[in-house]
């Protein structure tokens, strides 16, 4: 089959959905893109993390067979990208002290990095280690090969999950019937297609807005310097606004989505009064209270983690992502972070062939699309597509890890003053990632 003809599939395994994606890369290099489906996952997936595998086993083979049925195809392979709340990165340093000075050579290096990929973190694995620098007397350096000396200290930055996290991945997979093409670090799938050279070598926060997470990514001198995952997203404002309101979460979304503002620097005197549920009215102050209060403290988490970097960060924060797309949210970042340097990145979908009858208007796909991007082999069957009848109902055949969801944060001790409603919404940004603490 011609590398113009090869159909690439990839996977993303979201809180809010489970999306398949399939495309081709054409000879003059840009990117087709065939089919897009989706499968609302009812909490089967929580935050990337899988928690029901009968049930996302469903969703995939629902999605496969959807994109199969609509582009004639059989896939027996996905690209599938792997996130979510344990996804996080660590520092480690390997030496190594010579009685004499030698010549760095490209087995010491392999050696080095074989020495860090053994490192054991607790109920944890590395999936995917980024080289630093290497320090070599008073020097850092990042290719030290052929430099001579007697001593050398590599730093690595290792990308350290729950083992869980890529078990149940590939578990529902097997189960599904599909190969598994290769596995990629989303947020470092979508910084490669999404930043560019320049911004990831004067420095950069990447910030990535989920249905359950906010993912940030930082880089600078073109290295990535820093993952992690915060366990809040847009499912959290709705969340609060369906708790506030007494009303079930699909009035609250499209509550979020008509009238949500991330920041308002003062009440209206004459605020909107909105329509609700069993003949209710809301004030307009009354949700962007809600929806500023949570905001805020996604924010101050965002803060909390690139705040080392502050001064190395020239080309400012970059945005993304589905829960990126409420008003005003460049301004709310601005606003609590002290920084002017603050954007939305353009859309992927902008930069690619859509096929005609493939939506293009859908939002949030960005992470899909660079999946899809990273992509190399053809993932479909070289014969016809059969037309199957038969469906095998997915069955355990061995005990499966099931993550327990994780609890809500508990209240802070020392609350900022202001007119948000700190009192209800507002949560211990440090203590959001203790669960990762035992991996140091």
């Amino acid at each position: 089959m011609g590398a113009d003809k090869e159909i690439i599939v990839a996977l993303e395994f979201g809180t809010s959905a489970i999306r398949g994606i399939a495309g081709r890369k054409k000879t003059d290099g840009t990117i087709q893109v065939l089919g897009i489906e989706q499968e609302r996952t009812h909490e089967a997936v929580q935050r990337g993390i899988i928690y029901n595998i009968d049930k996302t086993t469903q969703a995939i083979t629902n999605v496969l067979n959807r994109l199969n049925d609509h582009l004639g195809i059989r896939i027996n392979r996905a690209y599938v990208g792997i996130g979510g709340q344990s996804l996080h990165t660590v520092g480690n340093f390997i030496s190594r002290e010579f009685q004499a000075k030698v010549k760095i050579t490209p087995e010491l290096i392999d050696n080095l990095k074989d020495n860090n990929r053994a490192t054991q973190y607790t109920a944890s694995q590395i999936l995917e280690v980024v080289p630093q620098e290497y320090v070599i007397g008073t020097r850092s350096v990042v290719d030290p090969i052929g430099i001579q000396t007697d001593q050398i200290e590599s730093h690595f930055l290792n990308i350290v999950a729950k083992n869980v996290l890529l078990e149940n991945i590939q578990r529902c997979m097997r189960m599904a019937n599909i190969e598994i093409a290769d596995i990629f670090i989303s947020p470092v799938a979508l910084a490669d297609v999404l930043l560019s050279d320049s911004e990831k070598r004067s420095g950069c926060a990447m910030v990535d807005f989920g249905a359950g997470t906010t993912t940030v990514a930082v880089y600078t001198a073109n290295l990535l310097r820093h993952l992690a995952v915060i366990p809040l997203g847009g499912n959290s404002i709705t969340n609060d606004i369906a708790a506030d309101q007494q009303m079930d979460f699909e009035e609250a979304e499209t509550l979020k989505r008509k009238y949500g503002v991330a920041f308002v620097a003062a009440e209206s005197d004459n605020p909107l009064m909105i329509s609700i549920s069993n003949d209710r009215t809301l004030s307009e102050n009354e949700l962007q209270y809600i929806i500023g209060s949570r905001e805020e403290e996604i924010i101050r988490n965002i803060l909390n983690q690139i705040d080392q970097f502050n001064e190395k960060l020239l080309s400012g924060i970059i945005i993304t992502g589905g829960a990126a797309q409420i008003k005003d949210m460049p301004e709310a970042i601005k606003h609590f972070t002290k920084s002017q340097k603050v954007k939305t990145a353009k859309s992927l979908i902008t930069n690619v062939e859509v096929t005609p009858g493939v939506p293009s208007t859908l939002t949030g796909i960005d992470t899909l699309l660079a999946l899809l991007m990273h992509g190399e082999v053809n993932c479909t069957a070289e014969e016809e597509a059969e037309a199957e009848e038969e469906t095998v109902a997915p069955t355990v055949d061995e005990p499966v890890e099931e993550p327990t969801l994780p609890e809500t944060p508990t209240e802070p001790d020392d609350k900022p003053k202001g007119p948000n409603r700190w009192n209800r919404f507002t949560k211990v940004w440090n203590s959001l990632f203790t669960e990762e603490n035992d991996e140091q």
